[in-house]
């Protein structure tokens, strides 16, 4: 009988627990270990199922791993490089979901020996909750995952990352980190600074006391993307800043539109603006649903999808295109 693959994820919060949850499904063939700082996170990710069994030691968690998760903050990850860096075996694949790509390859090229491999991996889901106990085996199913590669990734370490993402169901996509970077300050750090300078605004107004009062769905929505660790929220934002800045720039002329436009008092303008917006986001919210991002089939990567799919017993899964719009 085939050795069991040996999986840790470190960080067992929402996007953790959850593959975990979806890695278990094949018992027979992989064994998924967890280790989380928070003691209570980890014994809810093994009381639900999503780990076989938690290591408090970070060391004994990875040193047998031949594929590690990273799900944690952003903040940690430089640190955790550190630990663990050469404790690892020789081979393994760490496969980082923890956000920014360019500054985690920066830190995994200073502490990761050179026979382990290092892939930024971004799984798109939409949830507000990031608790363990909302965990569900399927949060990536039919979701794109951004892989990020660079000329130092092996074409051995890209197959085994495009084949962990499709085992969780994803569907993989392809980016360089640089323009991965420059993409997800649009879509993940301006609404943090967005939501953030909002309640910054807004709660330190000498009326707050009063608006409160009055605050609603509408602001419940807005503010609900900060984190509620702002030290993650400002490390995201600051590690991105050159990008994130690009799009303040870009979102405070078109401010400058809109408040001229109300100045005005362009009621047609303005509605025009809403309508533009609200209809680009009921396409994007329909193709989320649909997972069909193209109608058109992009290329396949060569050799990509045999090795991990046959040893966990996906082979059959259609393979990973390069980029789909």
């Amino acid at each position: 009988m085939a050795e069991k693959l040996r999986i840790t994820i470190i960080g067992l919060g929402l996007v953790g627990a959850s593959a975990g949850l979806a890695l278990r499904r094949y018992p027979d063939k992989v064994r998924v270990i967890g280790h989380d700082k928070n003691s209570g996170a980890a014994g809810q990710a093994r009381s639900m199922g999503a780990v076989e069994k938690t290591e408090w030691n970070l060391i004994n968690a990875v040193s047998d791993a031949d594929r590690v998760l990273l799900a944690m903050p952003l903040s940690d990850v430089r640190d955790t490089l550190k630990v663990i860096g050469q404790d690892l075996k020789p081979g393994c694949l760490i496969f980082n979901m923890s956000g920014l790509i360019t500054a985690a390859s920066g830190w995994a090229a200073e502490y990761l020996p050179a026979n382990i491999s290092f892939v930024g991996a971004y799984p798109v889901q939409i949830s507000q909750d990031l608790e363990t106990a909302s965990a569900t085996a399927d949060l990536f199913q039919g979701k794109m995952m951004c892989l990020t590669l660079d000329a130092r990734t092996a074409d051995a370490a890209a197959t085994l990352a495009t084949d962990l993402a499709a085992a969780l169901g994803a569907k993989p996509f392809f980016l360089d980190p640089a323009e991965f970077d420059g993409l997800v300050a649009a879509v993940e750090q301006l609404p943090l600074i967005m939501a953030g300078a909002l309640l910054h605004a807004t709660t330190g107004s000498p009326v707050w006391g009063d608006m409160r009062k009055l605050a609603g769905s509408q602001f419940y929505t807005s503010t609900q993307v900060v984190s509620e660790d702002a030290q993650a929220a400002a490390a995201a934002c600051v590690g991105n800043r050159e990008n994130v800045v690009r799009w303040i720039d870009i979102l405070a002329a078109r401010l400058d539109e809109w408040r001229q436009a109300l100045i005005d008092g362009k009621e047609e303008a303005l509605a025009a603006g809403f309508e533009e917006g609200l209809a680009a986001r009921r396409k994007w919210l329909q193709t989320q649903a649909s997972g069909n991002w193209s109608e058109e089939a992009a290329p396949e990567i060569p050799g990509a999808g045999d090795y991990l799919r046959g040893l966990i017993g996906l082979r059959g899964l259609s393979r990973a295109t390069r980029k789909t719009k």
